[in-house]
């Protein structure tokens, strides 16, 4: 878990920062919408004496999403197309525009992965296009999803696993989970004790939930060879302001009987995934079949 406390300075400085990035890359803002809404709504929360955890919930989108721009910005990596796919739909929960093209989230999640991947000196390609996957390391090809339920998440790999099939590529999932698992249920603590309690019970209720996901999808996801997952939220404790709490995990999926995927391939996949976590699970997966969990 990393914390961070966040102050009305730094969310005036990077609310500054995102700004300059949407006119640098010459993205008209639409009322109510995208990232037009993100800035009102953290504009909003400067100005309150008291906050409700509704009004915490952007502050999150805007620290993560600055922070990886920043990154992608000083690295001369194009991200003006991922950028104006957020100027519609809601930052919140991932709300797709009424066209149902464009999953703020989503995109938001992607940014996040790439600036992560790079920071770990992964160079990936960040196309400039909604079509096909997120991102490419070598050989791999990397998908970032969002989702609000569980479902999601299992037709999320399916999708996945369909289209690697059809390009006869391999592939990482990236898989924030906040709102899936319901991380940021609860936002406001009286002090570390409570927070850690709540923070500690959510991880636990957790556990079998995602074990189930790996052995019901990935067993039979031929084309995946990892899978990583994200929770980023901040917290308000008494006392002590907003803190960030980020967790990471991943899997490594190893599958003996394929022997055409090479050891350049599953490499490639391990140093994607052990980005997010150094040390990742390990799953044994033959005949389609989860054989061991290490």
């Amino acid at each position: 878990m990393y914390e961070q406390v966040y102050s009305a300075t730094q969310i005036k400085g990077d609310l500054t920062f995102l700004k300059y990035t949407i006119k640098k890359n010459q993205v008209q803002l639409i009322a109510n919408t995208g990232l037009q809404k993100l800035i009102d709504d953290c504009e909003l929360y400067l100005s309150l004496q008291q906050v409700t955890q509704e009004q915490i919930k952007p502050i999150t989108v805007l620290f993560t999403l600055v922070n990886s721009l920043r990154k992608l910005w000083l690295s001369d990596i194009d991200f003006t197309i991922q950028l104006r796919a957020m100027n519609t739909g809601w930052y919140e929960y991932g709300n797709a525009d009424p066209n149902l093209q464009h999953f703020f989230k989503d995109f938001e999640f992607e940014i996040f992965s790439a600036s992560q991947l790079i920071k770990n000196q992964i160079q990936i390609d960040l196309p400039q296009h909604t079509a096909g996957e997120d991102l490419q390391f070598g050989d791999i090809d990397i998908q970032c999803k969002h989702p609000n339920t569980l479902n999601q998440v299992e037709n999320n790999i399916r999708d996945f696993t369909t289209r690697l099939n059809q390009s006869n590529r391999y592939g990482v999932f990236g898989l924030a989970v906040d709102d899936c698992l319901n991380y940021a249920e609860r936002l406001i603590f009286t002090d570390n004790n409570d927070f850690e309690t709540y923070l500690q019970n959510k991880l636990t209720a957790s556990e079998p939930i995602l074990e189930r996901i790996f052995r019901d999808n990935l067993a039979r996801a031929t084309r995946i060879l990892g899978l990583y997952t994200t929770s980023t939220y901040f917290v308000l404790i008494d006392g002590n302001g907003l803190k960030l709490v980020r967790t990471t995990n991943s899997v490594f999926c190893f599958r003996p009987d394929r022997r055409e995927i090479s050891d350049t391939f599953y490499k490639q996949a391990y140093k994607v995934i052990s980005t997010f976590n150094p040390q990742p699970t390990w799953l044994t997966i033959e005949n389609q079949t989860l054989q061991s969990i290490s």
